[in-house]
């Protein structure tokens, strides 16, 4: 993992020889398992390898490195391998070969019994051929060993590979990797490279590769910061993880890595290079440990007690012996959380105790005190009532300058104190409610509030403002959850403060807006009026700016003009980062509503806005939102390429319960369907219908709706399509989404329901009277085509036009594609005597479709063009694929490893049953796997 890079530089540095690679990189970094990795490609390429190491203890044995090599690879020497005279004192060396080694000469042989064996195996190792050599850890080598790896290095073999594997820190004396400065030769080929820590993306593939759905972004980021990058320490935590994974199943705690220990490996590495070093070096060490973040030298030598010198001398040998790290300009602490463990853990008591005192003492007479550090460090002392005042006095002050990460946790601490007094515990539990509103996790953070409005202890508005927070953290979470009650309920207990109360009732409307049990339109637009008109009397700023934000969004969401016109007056110039968060929240809203309503462009502008204003505010939700935005938009433009792996990146991010995870499970069944995916389309498809009250919801049954009609079960599509129409008729709101009204009349036409067709197109028009909607203008002009394609084919052909060209102006391309397709088969049926016309249409469809990747629907183009004989023609005769799998074969591939039937292949691509029945066949003999295999016997990516 993550090593793709190096390993295709190590392989091409060894395609020829000679050549000598250097890995260099700490222990646990991944050198070994870039070396097997590299080991497997080679000798499935026939080339022979040949492994060797050095060891930290080892009986004395000459060469024993290379020695090791040779008696390990033996069998790689061919029959014909011809073997030097200087080969001969290798005899009893390697027993295995005596008996094609020459004799011993009788004479004497020139130079010492060194010297001899040096040529020996540098004969030995020529005589083996095109091979590689392999010896890790050279920082342990003996003075021998490393003087003849120099003597290859510099004259290898014609066609000998050499790659030698070290940890820089610990190479010995002047700290040459071969004990004399090492010039690659002319002619001798190679590269070197230096393994780094794996990134916080690379330990969440990681971490997906070995627990699965398990990884959520969280639990991710908590294993990047316990290994900091160390694959070592993140494959310990991993097998912890795991095993607890298995023991959940049976009833167990749920997962997480709480309680989990230093991995055995990584303590005996700490505790190895902490015991050579004296006493200042441990107190240094031991002191950071204690302040557990990087500090300056002043510090780390204050709270050591160390003058100085002392403090100076000891800081560089644990810089040294690579116990610390510089992590910034004049900054020293661990490499990982973990090390710190190592060292923090077997602290005795009474000297931990006397650290975390001092460090209270020293961090406490800065210039500028670090609050949330002295709270920790009072903590750690046990001194509840020296603790209480200095927590609340460093969660106001993260909560001031809106930081989310440390006030969360040390509010929660503050909260499990039953010591801290009724009027601080309220004021606690109301700034934690704050701030889990804007947490990237809301399903935790509901849990949280959940439990926090429960206390009986609060006063009925503080409990009103908590639960206000609770309603706004549901619309974040889970969508299928009512949080009107909630909201409703907050305004009753927030009745004797009118900031909060309009806060809530703007809330309230705007939810009820996008919820189907809400009130109409025109209701939920008459109480956001109310919710201006208290925030206005309130005269808190940071009131006024959430209650806009709310109004900007509603609006925003039905269509009004008026939201675009309220953006400009959002306070975009205020220094309040509380303020600003709101603005950004805004902004981000009407971007996904624009989107929604087909004003593509407009979204695109907004969403860079947004991006811009979430930096300034550090809100990672809504800094999730906006990448989400942007992946819509390249789906609704075309974009397709690699937008799968963006949606699965994205979904190992998003953390369970988001809706963003709903939304990327819409955007890759959209996918899906264009490409004859249907299996899988609708397993995705069907929990997201089953709440079709919200905005996804509703395109998860639209887009089930196409399902069906493709598959040819127009009654379903209908039924599915009833109640959402019902609740769009009643709640009045017409502007969104886009593909919904002509799904509906294409499931009414194909039912035999014209009228209710008609209606609904209607009903349609009317409903976007005024209001920002292109891309229901633009379905509501494919409606008129599809209405009148019997009773006037000229005026559909007109209709269906303006649609097309409505479609291309807002960048919908696919459904731009899709009502030229239609366009096509409308000619056919009525103009056959002009075919080229269609023909013209349908290629037109074709490509695009083609372009896009959308395989069942080009393979539907194709099919019809190939049934009214204008099918262009391909190149002359028919090349032949042998084993490989044909382009058609590769898609029924693709299809299968979806879990699609023969019967679904037929349908999706367009082909007779008894066609499909022959791809299939074929396509698992090429592969030489059963159909439940498929997906492995495809490339990675595909």
């Amino acid at each position: 993992m993550g090593r793709e890079n190096e390993l295709r530089s190590l392989l091409a540095a060894l395609r020829e020889g000679p050549s000598v690679v250097f890995v260099e990189g700490e222990a646990g970094i991944g050198k070994s398992r870039l070396l097997r990795e590299a080991e497997d490609r080679l000798r499935a390429g026939g080339t022979p390898v040949l492994r060797g190491a050095c060891h930290p203890l080892r009986e004395p044995l000459p060469f024993g490195p290379a020695v090791d090599a040779l008696r390990g690879g033996w069998t790689l020497f061919a029959s014909s391998a011809r073997f030097g005279p200087a080969t001969a004192v290798l005899a009893p060396y390697l027993p295995e070969l005596a008996d094609r080694l020459p004799p011993v000469p009788t004479e004497p042989v020139d130079g010492t019994r060194g010297q001899r064996l040096m040529r020996a195996v540098h004969e030995a190792l020529g005589a083996l051929g095109p091979a590689v050599l392999l010896v890790e850890d050279l920082h342990w080598a003996d003075a021998a060993s490393r003087d003849l790896l120099l003597l290859l290095a510099r004259n290898p073999p014609p066609r000998l590979r050499l790659v030698l594997t070290y940890r820089s820190r610990d190479l010995p004396g002047s700290g040459n990797v071969l004990g004399s400065p090492y010039r690659r030769p002319v002619g001798v080929g190679g590269t070197e490279i230096a393994l780094g820590p794996l990134t916080e993306a690379q330990v969440r593939e990681l971490a997906v590769s070995v627990i699965g759905p398990a990884a959520t972004r969280p639990l991710c980021r908590e294993l990047f910061e316990r290994s900091g990058g160390l694959p070592l320490v993140a494959e310990e935590d991993l097998l912890v993880l795991a095993d607890r994974i298995a023991r959940s199943r049976d009833g167990g705690p749920p997962v997480a890595l709480d309680g989990a220990g230093v991995p055995r490996a990584l303590q005996e590495a700490v505790d190895s290079r902490l015991a050579p070093l004296g006493e200042d070096a441990a107190a240094v060490v031991q002191a950071a440990a204690v302040l557990a973040v990087p500090v300056s030298e002043e510090l780390l030598a204050e709270v050591a007690a160390l003058g100085e010198d002392r403090a100076e001398a000891a800081l560089t040998a644990v810089l040294e012996a690579d116990v610390l790290a510089e992590k910034g300009p004049g900054r020293y602490g661990f490499r990982h959380v973990l090390a710190r463990r190592a060292v923090y853990d077997k602290i005795p008591g009474p000297r931990r105790r006397r650290l975390h005192a001092q460090a209270v003492e020293v961090l406490s007479g800065q210039d500028v005190p670090a609050l949330v550090q002295i709270a920790h460090h009072t903590r750690r002392l046990g001194d509840v009532a020296a603790w209480l005042p200095r927590a609340l006095a460093a969660a106001d002050h993260a909560i001031a300058i809106v930081d989310d990460g440390d006030p969360a946790e040390l509010l929660q601490q503050l909260l499990a104190e039953p010591a801290l007094s009724p009027d601080d515990r309220a004021r606690t539990a109301l700034a934690l409610s704050t701030i889990a509103v804007f947490r990237a996790d809301p399903a935790a953070s509901v849990a949280i509030l959940r439990r926090i409005v429960a206390d009986p202890a609060l006063t009925t508005p503080v409990r009103g403002e908590i639960r206000f927070n609770l309603g706004r953290t549901l619309a974040n979470t889970d969508p299928h959850q009512d949080n009107l009650e909630e909201l409703e309920q907050a305004i009753v207990e927030l009745a004797s403060r009118p900031g909060p109360a309009a806060a809530a009732t703007a809330c309230l409307s705007f939810c009820s807006g996008v919820s189907a049990r809400g009130g109409t339109v025109a209701e939920n637009l008459a109480l956001m009026e109310r919710a201006t008109e208290l925030a206005a009397r309130s005269h808190d700023p940071l009131t006024q700016a959430d209650v806009l934000a709310n109004r900007i969004t509603l609006l925003e969401h039905v269509g009004d003009p008026r939201g675009r016109e309220l953006l400009a007056e959002l306070p975009l110039a205020t220094t309040d980062r509380r303020i600003l968060r709101q603005c950004a929240r805004a902004v981000h809203n009407a971007a996904c509503h624009e989107l929604d309503r087909g004003c593509d462009d407009q979204a695109r502008a907004l969403v860079a806005e947004a991006e811009e204003l979430c930096h300034r505010t550090g809100s990672q939700i809504l800094q999730d939102g906006c990448q989400l935005i942007r992946l819509q938009l390249d789906l609704a433009d075309g974009q397709w390429a690699e937008l799968d792996q963006r949606i699965e990146a994205m979904l190992q991010e998003r953390a369970d319960g988001s809706p963003h995870r709903f939304e990327l499970a819409l955007a890759r069944a959209t996918l899906d369907t264009a490409r004859g995916h249907w299996a899988r389309a609708r397993e995705s498809l069907v929990p997201l219908a089953t709440g079709f009250n919200e905005n996804f919801g509703r395109e998860a049954v639209t887009l089930l709706a196409r399902l069906d009609l493709l598959e040819d079960d127009a009654p379903a599509a209908w039924q599915r399509m009833e109640q959402p129409v019902a609740a769009i008729r009643r709640k009045g709101l017409w502007a969104r989404p886009v593909d919904l009204v002509p799904t509906a009349v294409q499931a009414a036409l194909a039912c035999g329901r014209p009228d209710e067709a008609r209606r609904l197109t209607d009903d349609a028009e009317r409903g976007i009277e005024g209001l920002h909607a292109p891309g229901v203008a633009a379905g509501v002009r494919w409606c008129r085509g599809l209405l009148a394609a019997d009773s006037d084919p000229e005026a559909a052909l007109g209709h269906l036009a303006d649609a097309h060209a409505r479609y291309e102006a807002i960048g919908r391309v696919h459904t731009s594609a899709r009502v030229t397709e239609q366009i096509g088969r409308l000619r056919l049926a009525h103009s056959p005597e002009r075919p080229a016309e269609a023909a013209r249409d349908l290629q037109h469809a074709f490509d695009v479709f083609t372009r896009l990747g959308a395989t069942a629907d080009a393979a539907r183009c194709q099919q019809v063009l190939r049934d009214s004989g204008q099918l262009r023609p391909g190149p002359r005769g028919r090349r032949s694929y042998g084993g490989d799998l044909s382009p058609r074969e590769q898609q029924v591939a693709e299809l299968l490893a979806t879990g699609s039937t023969n019967q679904d292949i037929a349908r999706a691509l367009a082909l007779s049953p008894r066609t499909a029945e022959h791809h299939v066949a074929n396509t698992l003999r090429k592969l030489g796997v059963t159909r439940d295999r498929v997906a492995e016997a495809l490339p990675a990516g595909t």
